[in-house]
């Protein structure tokens, strides 16, 4: 399922994880007087729902959704997870890719703390993320729980529960952290893979990172620029993970320059 809004150059914003397409409502406005902007929750969460996916799953599923909407090419913007789903778009589809923007997106050379690694494990990642995530909303924006997320977690272990508090449209529940817990075992396992064709990508692309993320800290998105051919990388001043919700306006302007640069 996906919101769709204006006319023009089509956009496609994707969010993390975990997410919905509540995690654009401050970039959408900014972009649809000026483009088509297509905003999907992706498999596994939101309205979409079913089984959470890999990153060449989802990018195939998107191909789906542009091709019931009528879309032939489309700026793709991958936020956090989904920039490994734009990424690996871009490979699959390169004649449908109009331009990538990669917004605190994974990417290979990323190091992983203990608490990604526990939330991938086996029994151990259900039981933690059914904790933090799979609970009613009452208990997961409880004040004991925010407090135990700040004390033992960190990354996006910790950003979960920000998210999911603070700004996300996907309801807690069973399919929020078994879709979460999922994304996490494809993370630690295919991110590298998606190096392999990096340098093949021939969209215009930009990076944008926050110079205080510690989720995923500039250098992953400098490695991307600097394999990506052409790839211009922006680093907000005092931007943490959250670009879409503290930095629209980047995020906005990252859109554009790309669309110019398809236009030519």
């Amino acid at each position: 399922m996906a919101d769709r809004y204006g006319h023009g150059l089509p956009v496609v914003l994707l969010h993390g994880q975990p997410g919905s397409a509540v995690d654009w409502r401050a970039v959408a406005p900014l972009l649809w007087d000026d483009f088509t902007v297509v905003v999907p929750d992706r498999p596994g969460y939101g309205r979409t729902g079913g089984e959470a996916q890999g990153f060449d799953e989802n990018a195939s599923s998107l191909a789906v959704l542009l091709d019931g909407l009528s879309i032939k090419q489309a700026v793709v913007v991958g936020f956090s997870w989904g920039g490994g789903v734009a990424l690996a778009f871009a490979q699959a589809f390169a004649d449908r890719t109009a331009g990538l923007v990669l917004v605190a997106s994974v990417g290979p050379g990323e190091a992983f703390g203990w608490e990604d690694r526990m939330l991938a494990a086996p029994f151990v990642g259900e039981a933690l993320a059914a904790l933090t995530l799979g609970t009613v909303g009452r208990v997961v924006g409880s004040a004991r729980v925010q407090s135990l997320a700040r004390r033992y977690l960190d990354g996006r272990a910790r950003e979960a529960v920000t998210v999911l508090t603070g700004m996300t449209g996907a309801r807690p529940g069973a399919a929020v952290w078994r879709s979460f817990v999922i994304e996490q075992r494809v993370i630690l396992r295919d991110v590298e893979g998606l190096s392999r064709g990096l340098s093949a990508i021939t969209a215009p692309t930009a990076v944008l990172n926050g110079s205080a993320d510690r989720v995923v800290p500039p250098h992953v998105g400098n490695r991307l620029a600097a394999t990506i051919p052409g790839a211009s990388h922006t680093v907000v001043a005092g931007g943490h993970h959250l670009l879409p919700r503290e930095h629209p306006e980047a995020v906005a302007a990252a859109v554009r320059e790309v669309a110019e640069r398809h236009r030519g």
